[in-house]
């Protein structure tokens, strides 16, 4: 009833529009924005139906890299858009949002990596002050890429029980995130994703550099007992190193470790 506060890098403010419960007094709209939690899609999906019509887009922003072809499969892909996003923030509060860094992007794509008049359109519309958007012409690519980031980081964040600034300090902690890292990407080449040459220096740079501010939300949610995305993230990636073979020991052994936690408290 009071709206959605948010505290940013470019000023404070309060979104207040039109918030329900329920979707099935809705009209189709134009685009959805799906960024629920991955374990919920079962849940969320089929509540969507009400609001999706003949020129509805559904653009994906959820983490990992199989949120696209499970939307598809509800709705068809000449519905989906994928995306990722990178801004730091975190919940302080029921309805009560803390952004920081001058970092707030949407990059997102079609399956082809086409440019379409829908990807042009939606560019346009969410371009603005405090967000940056680009359209990628290999979403694939693009999605584990930000894969390496984050499976790698808050898998190991949660599983450490460490800030970013404490792990990279620790006698083992950088080299055991850059490890998971190169799993991240042994496998996503075996699957014919194209990475930037010397992306988890990159990566890990970037993640240096912005250690004070790194927020993880799989580490939120380990925090306030909440389920956890582990096994859209970081399980993808090792379910997926262990059917073609490629060696993924770092990554398996942060899943045994965070995995009785998955489903959020446990006695």
């Amino acid at each position: 009833k009071n709206g959605l506060s948010v505290e940013s890098y470019w000023g404070d403010f309060v979104v207040k529009t039109n918030f329900t419960e329920s979707l099935d007094a809705l009209t189709p709209v134009d685009l959805v924005i799906h960024s629920t939690k991955l374990y919920s899609n079962n849940e969320s999906l089929p509540l969507l139906k009400s609001v999706i019509g003949p020129k509805t887009t559904i653009l994906t922003l959820q983490n990992g890299i199989g949120s696209g072809a499970i939307i598809a499969g509800f709705y068809g892909w000449g519905k989906v858009l994928q995306g990722a996003t990178y801004v730091e923030s975190v919940i302080k509060s029921p309805g009560h949002i803390q952004q920081s860094g001058s970092m707030a992007k949407i990059e997102f794509g079609e399956k082809d990596g086409s440019v379409t008049t829908r990807t042009r359109v939606i560019k346009d519309l969410l371009e603005m002050e405090g967000i940056q958007t680009e359209i990628s012409n290999d979403i694939n690519s693009t999605l584990w890429a930000k894969m390496v980031s984050v499976g790698a980081i808050g898998t190991l964040l949660t599983a450490a029980r460490s800030s970013l600034v404490e792990l990279l300090t620790d006698e083992f902690g950088a080299n055991t995130l850059t490890t998971v890292m190169e799993e991240i990407v042994a496998v996503g080449k075996a699957n014919g994703i194209y990475f930037p040459p010397n992306v988890v220096d990159e990566k890990f740079s970037i993640a240096s550099r912005e250690a004070a501010e790194f927020k993880s939300s799989l580490q939120y949610d380990f925090n306030n007992q909440k389920p956890l995305e582990l096994d859209d993230i970081l399980g993808t990636v090792v379910r997926q190193g262990l059917d073609k073979g490629i060696p993924v020991p770092a990554s398996m052994t942060l899943m045994s470790v965070l995995n009785k936690f998955k489903k959020g408290s446990i006695s």
